[in-house]
């Protein structure tokens, strides 16, 4: 198995105007994650819009993404579903293709119990070949894989990462403690990043690395390798606004596909058959309504693409992000 460390950026998928992959956009920013710096890539995670992808599109991807990257960094490709046998193809496939390992959710809105959660990896652990990434968390999932249960996983066969994602860092804490004698232990978290890597996280599936990979790279290069505490502070303070955007709003992929198209990477646009049956997505409500209001108080103004359900605009949206990244001084990033 390779070395694991560092920033995983947890890549958007890129997709043109008519909702097809875009794999020009995406080759050229995965080129330019990897010469950034970046230690690592996990492409077809909930960032990247996975469960808008038919099974062979996810196939697909994965066997795109494993070329373009040609060995260069580590490739853990994301397998969550809610069905089992999905995420045994998806998991079996990487491992055809020569990926790194596989991140891999308890089946979401199941809300297993603990001990099916445990059942459930060994599971898994029985049908692959591949390091698995266990993946704790709660607001995905539903559930939250307890400290004595993920002590039973950790020893399972396969077991080789958890990206922690409870957002608590006294649970990061406790899984460095007890378990990085056997995992990975990754952050999860985008506004836990410092604190993670102080107290001994190994690597961080990174959001931000999408649109800041150099500076990511740099603030796990002053903790972990240098030990220069205050100068990774600094620049922590600098991004932990953008940071805190895209873990707390529920619109991580709209800020960084925003800022990925101001730079010269994609079109900007979400698919929308996520958004097909209209309500609760990303865990927000946007009714059809607000939508309908939002077109009469604006009627000029044009729906972001593939975002029509959610009822915000795009003008609304850039001048917020605008005047965010401004006050921050991250357009620079």
């Amino acid at each position: 198995m390779k070395q694991i460390h560092g920033i995983f950026a947890v890549t958007v998928t890129h997709f043109q105007e008519n909702g097809e992959i875009d794999y020009a956009a995406c080759a050229k920013h995965i080129n330019w994650l990897i010469e950034s710096g970046v230690h690592g890539l996990l492409p077809l995670g909930a960032t990247g819009e996975f469960s808008a992808l038919t099974l062979e599109e996810r196939k697909a991807f994965a066997e795109f993404a494993m070329k373009e990257v040609a060995g260069r960094v580590p490739v853990i490709i994301g397998a969550v579903s809610t069905n089992v046998d999905v995420t045994l193809e998806v998991a079996k496939h990487a491992a055809s293709i020569g990926a790194d390992g596989v991140m891999i959710l308890p089946p979401p809105g199941l809300h297993p119990s603990q001990d099916e959660i445990y059942a459930f990896y060994k599971h898994i652990s029985e049908n692959v070949t591949l390091p698995v990434m266990i993946y704790n968390n709660p607001g995905s999932s539903g559930v939250n894989i307890l400290p004595e249960t993920l002590d039973k996983i950790a020893d399972l066969p396969h077991m080789g990462f958890l990206k922690e994602s409870t957002g608590d860092i006294m649970r990061l804490t406790r899984a460095v403690d007890e378990l990085a004698d056997r995992l990975v232990i990754f952050c999860g978290c985008e506004s836990l990043a410092y604190e993670s890597f102080v107290m001994g996280a190994k690597a961080w599936v990174c959001v931000l690395a999408n649109v800041a990979p150099a500076q990511s790279a740099r603030l796990y290069d002053l903790i972990v390798n240098q030990g220069k505490l205050e100068e990774a502070r600094a620049l922590y303070r600098q991004i932990l606004p953008l940071l805190r955007l895209t873990e707390e709003t529920g619109e991580l992929w709209q800020i960084v596909k925003y800022i990925l198209k101001q730079r010269g990477f994609g079109t900007g646009t979400l698919t929308a058959r996520l958004y097909a049956q209209g309500c609760r997505m990303y865990g927000q409500d946007f009714s059809e309504r607000m939508v309908q209001l939002a077109q009469e108080k604006m009627p000029d103004a044009k729906l972001y693409s593939g975002d029509f359900k959610q009822g915000l605009v795009e003008p609304l949206r850039a001048q917020r992000y605008d005047f965010i990244l401004a006050t921050y001084s991250l357009h620079h990033l």
